[in-house]
């Protein structure tokens, strides 16, 4: 009775949840987790990072002097405290005079795990833009490890930082709130080999100012899953993903066109290993996207998309505590332009521990977007571009995060990232609120303590 009642306390005190904030420890939960605290049979984590740092380009702005536009950097100061918790996993169940011998026998009939943070953000060049990031997350999961489980969770997250040029927008808040909640059916072989998960998941992406609140959305998606383990290492896997988007608070003053849309994704793949440090993951399948037809001065407009979509990730484990990944994805993705854009993209990333302090990860990649045709929001429907439409543009980005860990509980860090787009496209209307082109920068350093 003692843990049920625990538990509903942490359901009821914690929802909702997240991906927790932009900082580059805390999208990474291994990193974020210190020594922690066990109380009866919870596990928790609190912790607060302080970092001072400077961006090139608060408003991802094309310097353009004559069309009134310029860059504004600044610099921030960033101070994230995060508390994360969950059931306690077989490691530490060994520990401590109440450890359960079972414990690697008999899984926990409930298990969870979750969190929330904050980012306390202030730009010293935009004091009036100082606000709050809220992020959080928790995932209940009963039976976990059986023949058949099922999990429900929820993340939420509240995000302030400027995503669009300023010029035009001085004033308006560009906070925006996603939280996705789902119920997830899975089952399971004896020893896993053949593995089945369905899911659903209701989302709902809201923006707080009415002048982008054209993009507000409902999002139901239905997901199926299995894999079949054919090798000791290697499986064979599928996917099936279906959308549907509602677009519910567009009107004819609206500066883009959004349609509401379904959404249809499908691949097949193997994932496994080729030797004991070198693992493969190949999907290939077809994807597709529906909208409705409309008439424009008599002539039918209809923006559908079908393409293939694949994916090929090589990962390599160079020595303990160090891991290559190399990879391409073809996909396409809802967008507040153009209703979609495919993209082709290459990656690469990198992570290295070493002797348990010293903590160094790289991310880079660059891809190809293809826009769909781009109509204003207005009755006519106007194409408010000089390009005829057609936006092709290759975007870049990479990051370093370095951390040295004093103690098992004390780092301190450094990020440094870079986002680029490049494109010929221009708007005719240039108070439209998108940046097509721009280059950015971050710098950031500090120091967290995390148990």
């Amino acid at each position: 009775m003692r843990r049920l009642l625990g538990l509903l306390v942490a359901l009821a005190t914690v929802m909702p949840a997240s991906a927790l904030a932009q900082n580059a420890w805390l999208a990474d939960r291994a990193r974020t987790e210190g020594p922690g605290f066990r109380v009866g049979d919870f596990e928790l984590h609190p912790g607060i990072g302080a970092e001072v740092g400077w961006d090139s380009n608060l408003y991802f702005t094309e310097d353009n002097p004559t069309a009134g536009r310029h860059r504004v950097d600044t610099g921030i100061l960033r101070i994230t405290p995060h508390f994360l918790f969950s059931t306690i996993g077989p490691a530490r169940r060994q520990e401590g005079s109440g450890r359960d011998d079972t414990a690697s026998a008999s899984p926990p009939t409930v298990a969870f795990r979750g969190g929330i943070s904050a980012a306390y953000y202030e730009f010293f060049a935009a004091p009036e833009r100082r606000n709050l990031d809220i992020n959080g997350s928790l995932r209940l999961q009963v039976l976990p490890e059986r023949p058949f489980s099922f999990s429900i969770w929820d993340n939420f997250t509240r995000g302030i930082r400027p995503f669009t040029e300023n010029f035009n927008m001085i004033g308006a808040s560009q906070a925006r709130i996603s939280n996705q909640a789902g119920l997830d059916l899975q089952f399971q072989t004896d020893g896993g080999m053949v593995q089945v998960r369905a899911g659903y998941t209701f989302g709902l992406d809201f923006f707080e100012d009415s002048r982008f609140q054209y993009g507000n959305s409902f999002t139901h998606t239905v997901t199926l899953q299995e894999s079949f383990r054919f090798l000791p290492q290697t499986a064979l896997i599928h996917d099936t993903v279906v959308a549907v988007q509602d677009y519910f608070s567009t009107s004819a003053a609206d500066p883009t066109l959004v349609l509401d849309n379904v959404r249809l994704r499908s691949r097949l793949g193997l994932n496994g290993a080729i030797t004991e440090s070198i693992t493969a993951q190949a999907m290939v399948g077809y994807a597709a996207g529906f909208y409705p037809q409309l008439t424009v001065g008599g002539t039918p407009y209809r923006q559908d998309y079908d393409s293939i979509v694949a994916q090929v990730e090589l990962g390599w484990t160079i020595m303990e505590g160090m891991r290559l990944g190399i990879g391409y994805d073809r996909d396409f993705f809802p967008s507040y332009v153009g209703n979609y854009y495919s993209r082709d993209r290459g990656y690469l990333n990198f992570q290295m521990l070493l002797g348990g302090a010293f903590l160094l990860a790289l991310d880079f990649d660059v891809g190809y977007m293809d826009f769909g045709l781009i109509r204003g929001g207005t009755a006519a429907m106007p194409i408010i571009d000089t390009t005829a439409g057609l936006r092709n543009d290759i975007r870049v980005g990479g990051g370093l995060f370095a951390e040295y860990r004093f103690t098992e509980w004390l780092g301190v860090n450094a990020t440094f990232r870079y986002q680029g787009q490049f494109t010929s496209y221009q708007f005719t209307n240039v108070s439209f609120v998108d940046p097509a082109q721009y280059n950015k920068f971050e710098v950031f350093g500090g120091v967290r303590v995390f148990y």
